[in-house]
């Protein structure tokens, strides 16, 4: 037992405590100390003990912080597990990759693989993983940090990635100190870096503008259960109930506050059916025109394809305006795999037999905005807030906030829902614009272009009527509660530099590579050499 926790026991406490920063737990400190176990173990393996270590440890971090993908077995049976096990054992990859290429890099030149290089090299394998093979890049260090508002104002700068490289920069210092016996040096360097990145980041923060484009969102959190919304007796009723609940909402505002609710926002999957199902065109038209308050929705959508002569099934968004008149819709672009689709379905045909609660969608083509008033509005379909080019592509067409409608109600009360939470908070920072995510079960609420929430947090008694809530909630407080509330959403924001974030990522991708050609010709300079001088006389 010494010898395996000897040998493997700093590669878990890395997985381990790079986990315990995420929500639930949410010890975010824990992240700028977390891999130094692993990198200082490492620094004595061979290239080979050097990948199986890494993967070990991203094994562990994955299947501890990605832990909610097996609440799945409820729907899926048993391989739900198999599926997260599989999916874990993929992103430990980029772990071992990263290890064996550090490994390379140092053993060429200690200089390409020292702070900076540990820095680059991770960086870029943390935005490979975000982007190869439709990207999955949940586990990112950045998304760790999101109750630390001044770092994670660096990614105004250079996006998620820029966050995570500055806290593995930390690790690394700490672990040259311990390694190389520089304790004071570079204790000092590390925390100088968090220090400066602090305060940088202190000095990035804004005050939020409510008054040059006023603009008030409604947002319902339904708390439906899935069972509901997979049984067809239900699909009528939860959008009346919506209707209602937000009827009661907008009467509020208007007689209270006296203030217009200017768009309601209902999340991912509230409408079952297709929307213009008669019961259902009836019930949101309906509400929109009474109101006069146009509604954003997530529905399903069945198209009739001609040419391959059959229907198509899409998650899809609608805007509805004011007159009632349903307007333009959005079909998410990226689809979660294995649960919207198959990925390489015409070569797994079978994974459809074994597991019945996957999905069959069809994926959009194009990202669009909505104009709302004098406001322009970027959706996002729950698993799209994960890629930040799609945000980026949003604000560039013009949208001045983003909206994320999403259902996590697979998820339960895991730790889903406030990892989710942070990853929108993360790409309302990189854009500057305000962001709404309206959730089916917790959490919900608007974010302002710096990333702070405004929390959902008021509700509808039997008799319809709205009443507040406490408003010192917790974020987890909220989690499979059914709300409604309206808050008021912020002007969009300068970026300092505001080609930086989507350019910072592929950048480091870039010196990554340029430092592992760099060792290659080192390398073969080197056995030049050593050949040379075998040579000669």
């Amino acid at each position: 037992m010494k010898g395996f926790v000897g040998t493997y026991g700093p590669a878990l406490a890395t997985g381990a405590l790079l986990a315990l920063s995420f929500p639930k737990w949410g010890l975010y400190p824990l992240a700028w100390i977390a891999l130094v176990p692993l990198l200082c173990r490492a620094h004595r393996l061979t290239g080979r003990a050097c990948y199986g270590h890494f993967v070990l440890a991203g094994w562990f971090f994955y299947s501890l912080q990605c832990y909610w993908l097996t609440t799945n077995v409820y729907w899926a049976g048993g391989w739900a597990l198999v599926g997260q096990q599989i999916l874990c054992l993929i992103m430990a990859q980029y772990w071992g990759a990263f290890g064996l290429l550090w490994h390379f890099v140092r053993k060429r030149s200690p200089k390409l693989g020292g702070v900076l290089g540990i820095t680059l090299l991770w960086a870029a394998m943390e935005q490979l993983q975000g982007t190869l093979f439709t990207g999955f890049g949940w586990g990112a260090i950045a998304y760790s940090q999101g109750p630390n508002l001044r770092i994670l104002q660096w990614a105004v700068i250079g996006g998620a990635t820029l966050v995570s490289a500055i806290v593995v920069l930390v690790n690394a210092l700490i672990m040259q100190g311990i390694v190389h016996r520089k304790r004071l040096r570079c204790a000092v360097a590390a925390a100088a870096v968090v220090l400066a990145t602090h305060a940088v980041g202190y000095s990035l923060l804004g005050e939020a503008d409510y008054t040059s484009r006023p603009f008030k969102v409604g947002l319902f959190q339904s708390n439906f259960p899935l069972e509901m919304k997979r049984d067809s007796e239900y699909t009528i009723e939860m959008v009346r109930n919506a209707a209602q609940k937000s009827r009661s909402l907008v009467e509020h505002e208007r007689t209270v506050n006296e203030a217009p609710v200017d768009l309601m926002l209902w999340p991912e999957a509230l409408i079952m059916a297709d929307i213009q199902t008669p019961a259902i065109h009836e019930a949101v038209t309906a509400f929109t025109r009474d109101t006069n308050t146009s509604l954003f929705t997530g529905s399903a959508r069945d198209a009739y394809d001609p040419e391959a002569k059959q229907r198509r099934a899409f998650n899809s968004s609608y805007l509805i305006d004011a007159d009632g008149q349903i307007g333009e819709h959005y079909d998410k672009i990226h689809l979660a795999p294995f649960g919207e689709y198959v990925p390489l379905s015409s070569l797994m045909p079978f994974v459809k037999q074994v597991v019945p609660s996957i999905g069959a969608m069809e994926s959009g083509v194009e990202s669009k905005v909505f104009d709302v008033k004098n406001r322009r509005l970027g959706p996002l379909i729950c698993f799209e807030v994960l890629f930040s080019p799609m945000a980026e592509r949003l604000r560039s067409q013009g949208a001045d906030f983003l909206v994320v409608i999403t259902n996590l109600a697979w998820f339960g009360a895991s730790n889903a829902i406030e990892q989710e939470i942070d990853i929108a908070r993360v790409r309302a920072i990189e854009t500057r614009l305000p962001l709404v995510h309206c959730a089916n079960t917790g959490i919900s609420g608007v974010f302002d272009p710096w990333g702070r929430l405004t929390l959902l947090n008021g509700s509808v008694d039997s008799n319809g009527r709205y009443y507040g809530i406490r408003k010192d909630l917790r974020p987890a407080e909220t989690i499979g509660a059914r709300l409604v509330g309206a808050a008021k959403l912020a002007a969009p924001a300068q970026r300092p530099f505001g080609w930086a974030p989507a350019a910072f990522p592929w950048f480091t991708v870039a010196a990554a590579a340029a430092i592992t050609a760099t060792s290659v010709l080192l390398g073969l300079n080197k056995n030049s050499s050593a050949n040379a001088k075998e040579q000669s006389p």
